[in-house]
């Protein structure tokens, strides 16, 4: 690689870095709510209807918590689910916060309809995925009067407008406005890396896929997956897409052992629900030693901001001689809060755009 790309791809890379520090919260400036009364419509469709910001938050979703946390709203959340707790996530910032599953979603409602932490059930809200198998918790909130609101995104796109609504529901447009810009800078970044290093047709990228595991059944992400959206994005064509199936394995489907010999795959991704290390992975498995298996933490494994810190991680393990990967190696799982300190990152942001205008004249 050219000197010139070097510094491009390495300013660049601590730029979109720095946008992903999902596990250091800004801080909750007292600046007046900037809001426009909002409606949206759940997943199970009620409308709800905002009159004015909300001041207190249930968060039923990691996507959803550290959206908020850089919103600056960690100081609004009274409740959590249990995948948001510091033992699951990583975010110690959070260890304060009383979480819950979400499977208990009558007892969730009772403690937030008696106004637990100063809930208020007529203003503020609960965020929770749209999940079909959250329907039954959905419904016992709305019963008790809470504003519920689901999202569930299957692309990049509807990911920002996630941030988009939440930032209007808390009063923070021009704050989530913010969000959505870096996460298409980051878009763009990416899309214009890989074009100046020739990686566009499908022979030129590397062959990588998702792997889940889902009440103990292995999974490979397909065209609707969230973390594929985020692959593809860094670079990478997953060998596993099947548009021709329905319902929720668009999402994800069962496969057996064979299936990884059949793909003929460069990279594996492990979703956090796998146990094991990605060693074990290649151990049980039986896969030689040129597949790359890589393990992503509960936090980049999200929508919202958090795709940041997973798409910069991807782009690392599939293309380590245009994105620095020297972090970590083969077999690793990423450190739940790989943090850079924000003062380097601030003159970073400054000098990749300097470098970036003086190499391209």
């Amino acid at each position: 690689m050219t000197m010139k790309k070097t510094v491009i791809a390495m300013a660049a890379l601590f730029m979109i870095s720095g946008l992903a520090l999902i596990s250091a919260p800004a801080a909750s400036a007292d600046t007046p709510a900037d809001f426009e009364p909002f409606a949206i419509e759940n997943s199970v469709g009620t409308r709800v209807t905002f009159t004015e910001p909300a001041q207190k938050v249930a968060s039923l979703g990691l996507s959803f918590t550290t959206t908020l946390m850089e919103l600056g709203c960690i100081d609004k959340l009274v409740m959590i689910d249990n995948y948001s707790a510091p033992a699951s996530s990583g975010v110690s910032e959070l260890a304060s916060i009383p979480s819950y599953p979400v499977s208990t979603g009558e007892q969730i409602g009772q403690l937030l309809a008696n106004g637990d932490g100063g809930f208020d059930k007529n203003r503020d809200v609960v965020f929770i995925y749209g999940y079909s198998y959250h329907a039954a918790a959905i419904a016992a909130m709305e019963l008790l009067g809470l504003k519920v609101v689901t999202f569930y995104p299957t692309n990049y796109e509807m990911g920002m407008g996630m941030v988009t609504s939440i930032g209007a529901i808390m009063g923070l447009n021009e704050k989530a406005s913010g969000i959505v810009s870096k996460m298409q800078t980051a878009l763009t970044y990416y899309q214009g890396m890989l074009a100046s290093n020739s990686i566009s047709s499908p022979d030129s990228k590397v062959r990588a896929v998702y792997v889940s595991y889902s009440g103990g059944t292995l999974k490979v992400g397909n065209v609707n997956s969230y973390s594929v959206t985020l692959l593809k994005i860094a670079g990478g064509i997953n060998p596993a897409d099947n548009d021709t199936l329905t319902g929720s394995a668009l999402t994800s489907y069962a496969v057996d052992d064979s299936m990884f010999l059949q793909l003929n795959i460069d990279v594996i991704f492990l979703d956090p629900y796998y146990t094991g290390t990605p060693g074990e992975f290649r151990t049980e498995k039986n896969l030689g030693s040129t597949v790359k298996i890589y393990k992503l933490s509960m936090s980049m494994n999200q929508y919202g901001p958090a795709s940041l810190e997973g798409m910069r991680f991807m782009a690392q393990a599939m293309y380590p001689d245009i994105f620095d990967a020297s972090e970590w190696g083969q077999d690793d799982t990423v450190p739940e809060n790989y943090v850079l300190y924000i003062a380097i990152v601030s003159i970073l942001v400054s000098a990749v755009a300097v470098a970036y205008v003086v190499f391209r004249r």
